[in-house]
């Protein structure tokens, strides 16, 4: 079915509704917290009830964004839901366990709108464009097909998306169409000032600590030109920092000269660890990602692990370069 299409058969469905219930993944970035938040707003401003959820709240890096109708509990969503809608995600598990428990059971339809690959939800209603920067962008082209204004809030809500997303315009996964659809957003009010300032300059000491810590833990491989870098929950502690103080270190280990692909590893507990993975086009990190149950984009996937970090590392050597030699087509 084509997507137009499918806008459209959401776009009806969405009208037929009353009170919607939006969720986004745990562990909520830009795209996650801007869509959601931004659909929401733009959802009440047509005369809909709107509830937003995520397991966890705004991470700090992300402060400028006004989350104060985020519920993180279950126990707080109306009886009165009569729809659906998950953004940035399409495997119920990636809500969290609570959310995932109370999505197989109900018996609501439910609406996926993402840009991730290999989606594990089935449903009569999704929109899913593996090739979108951002899942805002699709948001951005619902909303407009409602052919209602939008507000400056909302506008910069949806930049967000497209600017975190996409590394500030820098990843190779920065088309046409997001650059249109970002210059049309800041046309109608998105404050690229307050997105940037926020993003780039809210820098603490304690940050600049950890990151000394990263880097001490860093490792290049010139056999498959990947940088890893690691950070346990004492390098979190001793720095008095979290983990949102981490946010974008494989990026960051991507963008030197001889880097293809950037790995950070974070500890979550004892001998557990999670992966995130970032590279412009050298393999296909999803393929990766996938073997070991987890997920993404061809550009940036990730996953979590269980067992011993040296064990981990090993197994992402031999991986990275069975798919750098075993290239698909």
């Amino acid at each position: 079915m084509s997507s137009s299409i499918e806008l459209y058969r959401i776009k009806k469905k969405i009208e037929e509704a009353n009170n919607l219930l939006i969720v986004s993944h745990h562990d909520p970035d830009g795209d996650a917290l801007g869509s959601s938040l931004g659909f929401g707003l733009f959802l009440d401003s047509i005369g809909k009830k709107t509830t937003v959820y995520n397991r966890d709240k705004c991470p700090a890096y992300l402060n400028f964004i006004d989350s104060s109708g985020l519920i993180n509990s279950i126990e707080n969503i109306p009886n009165d839901i009569d729809l659906i809608l998950l953004l940035d995600l399409n495997d119920f598990e990636r809500t969290g366990d609570d959310m995932s428990i109370y999505l197989k059971k109900t018996k609501l339809d439910i609406i996926v709108i993402d840009h991730h690959q290999n989606p594990k939800i089935k449903t009569n209603f999704s929109l899913i464009e593996t090739n979108s920067s951002s899942t805002g962008i699709l948001i951005y082209n619902l909303i407009s097909s409602f052919g209602q204004p939008i507000d400056n809030l909302i506008a910069t809500l949806l930049l967000t998306t497209i600017v975190t997303d996409t590394s500030s315009f820098r990843n190779s996964n920065t088309n046409s169409e997001a650059l249109r659809v970002a210059a049309e957003l800041i046309t109608l009010g998105g404050d690229m000032q307050l997105i940037n300032s926020s993003l780039m300059n809210d820098r603490s000491l304690n940050k600049l600590r950890l990151e000394k810590e990263i880097l001490l833990n860093h490792e290049f491989f010139t056999d498959i030109k990947t940088s890893i870098s690691f950070c346990t929950t004492e390098n979190y502690t001793s720095t008095n920092t979290t983990k949102e103080e981490s946010e974008g270190v494989a990026n960051f280990l991507l963008n030197h000269k001889e880097v293809k692909i950037g790995v950070f590893i974070r500890q979550i507990s004892e001998n557990s660890w999670k992966v995130s993975m970032r590279t412009n086009g050298f393999i296909d990190l999803s393929l990766l990602a996938n073997k070991f149950d987890g997920g993404g984009h061809k550009n940036a996937s990730g996953f979590s692990f269980d067992g011993n970090i040296d064990n981990l590392k090993k197994l992402l050597r031999e991986r990275i370069l069975y798919e750098q030699q075993n290239p698909t087509t």
